[in-house]
C-alpha cells in the first residue's frame, strides 16, 4: 500500500551523507558482483562474509563462509593481493590470570574494490600525461594488484625485443610513476596494533574537541590502514642496483626530504632489498586527480576558462600539502604562488595579472565554489545522480529531485507539488518510489 505522504516533509540531507561515508547494501552487491567476475565465487563468499560483518578473524571467517579453512586463506591472500583486504594484529585480552594473546584481524577495504571500476581511467591518465611504457608497467600492477620491481621489469619486457637498453628506459619508465606518486610502496603486511592506554584516548579526545579538526576518535580500523602505510619519504622512494634511493619528485614536502635522511639504512641493503619491496598502483593519487579534473570541469562550466586555469593552477601547487584524498578546502596560496602556477601552462601565459586577481574574485564571490572543494564535488555529485534520476524516471521525478536537491531543507509534500507542477497524488507516488530506492529520505 502506498503510503499518504501529506504529512511528511522530505529531505536529501541525510541520504547524501550516507552515500557519501556508507557501504550501502547496493554498494556491498556492487562490490561483490565486482569480486565475483574477477575472481570468482568463492572469492566473493569471503568478501561478502567481511563487507556485512565487518572486522573479523580467520576462524570466525571460516564459521560465517562455512567454507574448508584452507579455501578461505587462499581467497583472502587473493584478495590481499589485489589490495582489497588489510590483515593486522592485536592484542586480546583472555580470561582471569591468563596471559592476552595476539590474534590477526581481517578488514576489507570497500573503496578500493569499488576503484576497480575507475582503471580504465586510470590508464587513460597516464596514457595521456606520462608515456606507453609508463602506461604498460601501470597496466601489470592493475592487473596482478602487488608486483616487485624484477617481476615489473620482467613482465614489461616480455612486450619488447628484450635489448639491454630497455631494461634502463623500463626502469626510468618505473621512476617517471613513482615520482607522480602513481605508483607506491605497498603497506606493511600485518601491522601490530598496541591497545591504547587511558591517557592516550583522553588527550586524543580533548585534542579533537580543541582543534574540531577530528570528528571523533579513529577506529580501529582507521588504526591498523594508518599503521600499516609507510612515511611518505619510504613510500615513495627507490632503490636502485648502485645502493642508491631515488627520490626527486617535486611534490615532496622539505619535512619530508628531512625523513628521507633518516632512511640512510636503507641504502645499505641495495639490491637485495629490491627483490623484496612489492609496489601497487596509488589509488589516492588517481582518486585525487580525478577530483581536481572534476572541479575544474564543473568551475569552467559554470564560470569560465580563465577560473578554471587559476583553480587548476592553485590545485596544483597545493597538490603536496594534501594529506587525504576528501579534501574540503584548498591550502591558502599568495597572489605570486598563484600567478606563477598560471603562466606555467600554455592557455595561463596569456592571462595578466589583472585577468588573475578577476577569476580569484569569481571564484572568491560564488558562493558554491569559493575553492570549497567539498560543494563542488557536490555539486558534481548532484549532476550524475539528476542524470540518473532522469534515465530511471520520468522528467515529474527529476524536477522533483533537482528541487530537493537545490533546497538544502526540508520541503514538504505540498510545498514540492506547488513548486513543481505536479499533481499532489502523483507527487506522492514519486517521492514513494524514490524514497524507496533510497534516492532521499523522509522526516515526519
Amino acid at each position: 500500500m502506498v503510503r499518504t505522504l501529506s504529512s511528511h516533509t522530505t529531505t536529501l540531507f541525510l541520504q547524501r551523507r550516507r552515500w557519501a561515508t556508507m557501504a550501502t547494501q547496493y554498494g556491498i552487491q556492487l562490490a561483490v558482483h565486482l569480486i565475483s567476475s574477477h575472481f570468482g565465487n568463492l572469492v566473493a563468499q569471503v568478501c561478502d562474509c567481511l563487507l556485512r560483518k565487518g572486522t573479523l578473524t580467520l576462524a570466525n571467517i571460516i564459521r560465517c563462509t562455512e567454507l574448508p579453512p584452507q579455501q578461505v586463506k587462499s581467497c583472502i591472500l587473493v584478495l590481499i593481493q589485489h589490495n582489497c583486504v588489510q590483515a593486522y594484529a592485536m592484542q586480546q585480552e583472555v580470561g582471569f590470570g591468563e596471559a592476552p594473546r595476539v590474534i590477526t584481524q581481517y578488514t576489507v577495504l570497500f573503496y578500493n574494490i569499488l576503484h576497480r571500476l575507475r582503471f580504465a581511467k586510470f590508464l587513460a591518465i597516464v596514457s595521456e600525461e606520462l608515456d606507453k611504457e609508463c602506461e604498460e608497467i601501470l597496466e601489470g600492477l592493475l592487473q596482478h594488484g602487488r608486483l616487485t620491481l624484477e617481476q615489473i621489469l620482467d613482465r614489461a619486457k616480455s612486450n619488447q625485443s628484450g635489448e639491454p637498453v630497455v631494461q634502463d628506459s623500463l626502469r626510468e619508465s618505473f621512476i617517471k610513476l613513482v615520482r607522480v606518486r602513481f605508483v607506491e610502496r605497498c603497506p606493511a603486511p600485518e601491522p601490530f596494533l598496541a591497545p591504547q592506554s587511558k591517557e592516550e584516548t583522553s588527550a586524543r579526545k580533548r585534542g579533537a574537541k580543541s582543534t574540531k579538526l577530528v570528528e571523533g576518535p579513529q577506529t580501529i580500523k582507521q588504526r591498523a590502514i594508518a599503521a600499516a602505510a609507510p612515511i611518505d619519504a619510504k613510500r615513495f622512494s627507490v632503490i636502485m642496483n648502485t645502493g642508491t634511493d631515488v627520490d626527486d619528485s617535486p611534490n615532496v614536502a622539505v619535512g619530508e626530504k628531512r625523513k628521507q635522511d633518516a632512511l640512510e639504512l636503507d641504502k645499505e641493503s641495495g639490491a637485495s632489498c629490491e627483490k623484496d619491496i612489492l609496489w601497487r598502483a596509488n589509488f589516492e593519487e588517481f582518486v585525487r586527480h580525478l577530483r581536481h579534473k572534476a572541479c575544474i570541469a564543473n568551475v569552467k562550466t559554470r564560470l569560465d576558462d580563465g577560473a578554471a586555469i587559476v583553480l587548476s593552477a592553485m590545485l596544483e601547487a597545493t597538490r603536496s600539502e594534501e594529506t587525504k584524498v576528501k579534501i574540503e578546502n584548498s591550502v591558502p596560496l599568495s597572489m605570486d604562488t598563484i600567478f606563477e602556477g598560471v603562466i606555467k601552462s600554455e592557455a595561463g601565459r596569456s592571462m595578466t595579472l589583472e585577468r588573475v586577481r578577476s577569476s580569484l574574485i569569481q571564484i572568491r564571490l560564488c558562493p558554491w565554489c569559493n575553492r570549497d572543494l567539498k560543494n563542488i564535488i557536490e555539486l558534481v555529485q548532484n549532476d550524475e545522480v539528476e542524470s540518473i534520476i532522469l534515465k530511471r524516471f520520468e522528467k515529474e521525478a527529476y524536477r522533483i529531485f533537482r528541487l530537493l536537491s537545490k533546497s538544502y531543507h526540508l520541503l514538504e509534500t505540498d510545498k514540492i507539488s506547488d513548486t513543481t507542477f505536479v499533481e499532489k497524488k502523483d507527487t506522492a507516488k514519486i517521492l514513494y518510489q524514490l524514497w524507496k530506492d533510497e534516492y532521499l529520505q523522509m522526516e515526519s
